[in-house]
């Protein structure tokens, strides 16, 4: 488990100067210092043992997720509601599918327990990521001893090894009037130096052109993309044709658009592919068939066919008396509390979670897992209840990795 500080490591932190680590920060995430959200003062140390477990875990719910998404692109196999039975008929045209996943975990005293994974818009980095290297930056004396992992770096190595020297990343026209989401692009552009990163505005995609071998951009050839754009289920349902030139243009498409089809909200799904993945899947109920002794404030309701983190209710008061096909029920985690201290003057006990990012290539006609690897951590914390996602307040908490690491 994910510890806070240990007491060795106490009086380091207690040394760190909120001035600098506050520049530092602005520095590091790239904007102005009114931009920041809150950040705890304290990083979750992971050991090496635990990374190495967190690696294992990704292996198992990958190989599983990716080995279900070949079994659902049949329709013949897996019949979805309308907005899955459409991106089946999304082509593959490589042998291997390859991208970033996170996989988010609710950490418990029995361990972590997988609460969401999403492999389609997921992003390679957030300025969350750099909170940890500002931590470094202002603590050189734990810079021998402990690491921070950057997505960006994983997927730097991974475009080498797919033999990737340029990608376009696909993103909204109004990008630039929300300060995280450019910021993170423009990360994400410097950070994967040296594959060339164009950042296309869907404004501008009627300038790409293919003839169905390759892929150009205003003449510029273009060897991957990476969808910014197109990942929510209503922008893929009103965009599939841009969705189906792009995969037959020739390019790579990193976060392939049909891998919406494991986003499931049943992640039972998982179990009839590695049934020893219980240790790591909270139980789930068609509604109704939960069981009785469980009040609705001790579960997670869940609308079946929303996406991403969209359609989840923690702790409802009631439960849907309506349209109970449209509805599973989870069993709510009781999550560790931790104390934490933050930039800003927050002080107290909080809900945290670990979010994995996740580095993955996985061969169709095998059916096996060729490369998966944790590329970085994301930690966020809620004063209030266990929704520890930053839209209902609260903020980030720096992640370190003890010791080495591959």
């Amino acid at each position: 488990m994910p510890q806070p500080v240990t007491p060795a490591f106490e009086p380091v932190v207690a040394s760190l100067n909120r001035e600098a680590f506050h520049a530092a920060l602005v520095d590091r995430m790239f904007c102005a210092a009114h931009d920041l959200r809150d950040v705890a003062l304290a990083p979750l140390v992971i050991s090496r043992e635990e990374h190495e477990r967190f690696g294992g875990a990704a292996r198992r719910i990958c190989s599983a997720a990716l080995a279900a998404f070949a079994s659902r692109r049949d329709p013949g196999r897996f019949v979805g509601d309308s907005f899955q039975r459409l991106v089946q008929g999304l082509p593959v045209r490589a042998g291997i599918v390859a991208g970033n996943a996170r996989f988010d975990f609710l950490p418990t005293a029995a361990g972590p327990r997988l609460v969401e994974l999403n492999f389609v818009g997921v992003g390679t980095t957030a300025r969350p990521h750099q909170a940890a290297r500002a931590v470094l930056d202002c603590l050189p004396e734990l810079q021998g001893s402990h690491h921070s992992l950057l997505p960006t770096d994983a997927f730097t190595r991974q475009l080498g090894r797919l033999g990737c020297r340029s990608l376009a990343l696909l993103t909204k026209d109004n990008d630039r009037e929300y300060v995280t989401p450019w910021l993170d692009r423009l990360l994400i552009q410097r950070q994967l130096d040296p594959v060339e990163v164009l950042i296309v505005p869907r404004q501008d995609w009627d300038d790409f052109t293919s003839d169905g071998r390759a892929l150009a951009f205003r003449g510029r050839t273009i060897d991957a993309i990476y969808p910014r754009e197109l990942t929510r289920r209503t922008s893929i349902e009103a965009g599939i044709e841009q969705c189906r030139f792009f995969l037959e243009s020739g390019a790579t498409c990193l976060d392939h658009w049909g891998l919406v089809l494991v986003e499931d909200k049943d992640l039972g799904f998982l179990l009839a592919q590695d049934p020893s993945l219980t240790d790591l899947v909270p139980r789930t109920w068609p509604l109704g068939a939960q069981p009785s002794a469980l009040p609705p404030t001790a579960l997670v309701l869940k609308r079946r066919h929303d996406h991403g983190g969209e359609g989840v209710v923690v702790g409802p008061e009631t439960l849907p008396e309506a349209d109970g096909d449209e509805w599973l029920v989870q069993e709510r985690l009781r999550a560790v509390r931790i104390p934490v201290t933050t930039l800003l003057g927050f002080s107290g006990t909080v809900t945290h979670d670990i979010a994995t990012h996740v580095s993955y290539e996985y061969d169709l006609a095998r059916g096996e897992l060729v490369h998966c690897e944790v590329s970085g951590y994301l930690a966020r914390f809620a004063p209030v209840g266990d929704v520890v996602n930053l839209s209902q307040g609260g903020g980030v908490i720096p992640v370190l990795v003890e010791g080495g690491f591959s």
